[in-house]
């Protein structure tokens, strides 16, 4: 009997989280001092005050022990070594790595730290119990994708070849058998000629191998291949398209060079300063770097860019690294202005996301659990990715993070507005919220006003006038009345009149989908004239101007289903 592995923290769903654990924890005093259930506990209060994740259990009334989350976090960032155990001197203190990941500035950066650690991760360890022999999780990843290739099968692995196959394997003298496995397992699936006979058939292979499996179900085998996918993706080597892990196109250099050198367990003496310090990477060598940098070069000239670069091999190895990534941040780039054009032609699904948002469920849907918030600002951001002519750049319109398939990582950091859509001759300052009981305008109220004012003055200069529009389902009246009165007073006192319209969620989206139903694209300079025609009916008090905002838009919305 065996057991399947897996990496990380299957309870924690979204990995992408980790770093801002990390770094809330290290301007916590619980930094060093996480021993205890008492101190498990402020750490799940200090995730959740700090919204990297919802804790549920602290919202009941009364609040129930969540404890438990806080170890299991503790755990996940202990086993990527980016915190130090309970064991080593200056116990739960983050490590160099760990470090190395709060001060990344850039995507590629922080995928470096996730790759330092998954490269240097082996179980089992001193960390991570498990049975013999030891083995690394990635690369067992990267030899199956590599040897796919080579077999002249296509180099991916997808979901169901993860659970029933992939993560059963410990050796890679059994890498090999995993790849017939794999083509045995893709020809029956091609055999049969409905989707109902496939998911029987992958159900099926699943059953068969917890069958031989030491107390692991297979809905357990499903939950483990759905967390590898999501932290392996972490390291910035893999994406993820259709159910299937890809090695990323401006990584394969990269990943050449690491499964060119066979690979040899790290010796338990060693281990953990490995982990904690992170792995040396290929391209730690200066001749390595040179590659990686020019075959990302290349991908980026093969794009239609002019890339100038200096003299490689008059720079220092800390240099090329940062001239590396900087490239590999350029590519993402390129990736995302693909991404944004295609937009238009998937409004259909960002209608999907506005209409889901509308009704938050608990799971099941296509929101993720617990992810509402940061999927509202990504759906806005897309909706206004569809309706296009945007003057700024993708990634200047958005002040939320993104994965490299474009996903969001988190909210909008504060101090600033969620999104900014800058158009020819206006400006869109957007905010969201998914608050709508009365402690909507105490939250949204100021920052809201705050926000666009930081910006009429500078958009003011170029000639484009600032509109603030503000999205929730529900629109408290208070939250309307602030804008409605709509002023905001420099720091020498002058006064500046501010243009925000409170929206509904349902509203917009009608608005939206009106605007590109019958194969139409949607006019971008509707936005304004809808937001300039209810800033005329703000004369009303709020109730009433609420009203009159919904009759504004039905009447919009009913001219461009007409059109």
């Amino acid at each position: 009997m065996s057991k399947a592995w897996y990496i990380g923290n299957t309870t924690i769903r979204n990995p992408k989280r980790l770093k801002d654990g990390l770094k809330a924890l290290s301007l916590s005093p619980l930094h060093g001092n996480l021993v205890g259930k008492d101190n498990e506990l402020e750490f799940a209060k200090l995730l959740d005050t700090e919204e990297v994740v919802r804790v549920e259990r602290l919202h009941e009334e009364p609040p129930r022990d969540a404890s438990d989350v806080g170890r299991k976090w503790r755990a996940a960032l202990m086993q990527l070594g980016f915190l130090k155990p309970s064991f080593a001197e200056r116990p739960f203190t983050i490590t160099q790595n760990g470090l190395r990941l709060i001060s990344a500035n850039s995507l590629p950066a922080e995928q470096e730290c996730f790759l330092r650690a998954l490269l240097a991760h082996q179980i089992p360890s001193q960390i991570e119990s498990f049975p013999e022999p030891v083995f690394s999780p990635l690369r067992i990843v990267l030899e199956v994708i590599s040897g796919l290739g080579e077999s002249g099968l296509d180099p991916w692995i997808s979901m169901d070849e993860m659970a029933s196959i992939v993560q059963l394997i410990r050796k890679t003298d059994d890498v090999s058998h995993a790849i017939s496995q794999i083509a045995d397992h893709r020809n029956k699936l091609s055999s049969f000629t409905t989707p109902r006979e496939r998911r029987a058939f992958i159900n099926e292979t699943r059953e068969s191998a917890a069958s031989y499996l030491v107390s692991q179900q297979s809905a357990t085998l499903k939950d483990y291949a759905d967390t590898n996918f999501r932290y392996l993706k972490l390291t910035g080597l893999f994406i993820e398209s259709g159910r299937k892990l890809i090695i990323a196109e401006h990584k394969k250099t990269i990943v050449e060079q690491i499964i060119s050198e066979p690979y040899l367990p790290i010796d338990e003496e060693n281990y953990l300063e490995t982990l904690w310090n992170g792995a040396v990477l290929p391209t730690d060598n200066a001749s390595q770097a040179i590659r990686a940098i020019e075959s990302t070069v290349e991908l980026l000239e093969r794009n239609g860019n002019t890339v100038t670069i200096p003299n490689l091999v008059n720079l220092e190895v800390a240099d090329l690294s940062h001239l590396r990534l900087q490239l590999e941040e350029d590519w993402l780039k390129v990736l995302e202005m693909q991404y944004a054009k295609r937009q238009p032609e998937e409004w259909d699904e960002i209608l999907a996301y506005l209409r889901a948002l509308t009704q938050p469920v608990r799971g099941g849907g296509i929101i993720p659990q617990g992810e509402g918030p940061a999927y509202f600002e990504w759906a806005l951001w897309r909706a206004f990715l569809a309706i296009n002519n945007l003057e700024n750049k993708p990634w200047e319109a958005r002040r939320f993070r993104i994965d490299q398939e474009f996903l969001p990582v988190g909210t909008a950091p504060g101090g600033g507005p969620d999104m900014i859509f800058e158009f020819d001759s206006f400006v869109v300052v957007a905010e969201v919220t998914l608050t709508t009981s009365s402690r909507q305008e105490a939250a949204e109220g100021e920052p809201v006003r705050r926000h666009v004012a930081q910006l009429v003055d500078h958009y003011a200069q170029q000639g484009k006038r600032v509109y603030g529009l503000f999205l929730a389902n529900k629109v408290d009246t208070n939250t309307a009345e602030t804008y409605r009165i709509g002023v905001w007073y420099r720091p020498d006192d002058s006064k500046m009149a501010l243009d925000i319209v409170p929206m509904t969620l349902n509203q917009f989206a009608d608005l939206f989908e009106a605007g590109f139903s019958g194969n139409k694209k949607m006019d971008y300079r509707v936005v304004e004239q809808v937001i300039r025609n209810c800033l005329v009916e703000s004369r009303s008090e709020a109730p009433e101007w609420k009203r009159r905002i919904d009759e504004q838009i039905k009447a919009v919305v009913q001219r461009l289903q007409m059109s």
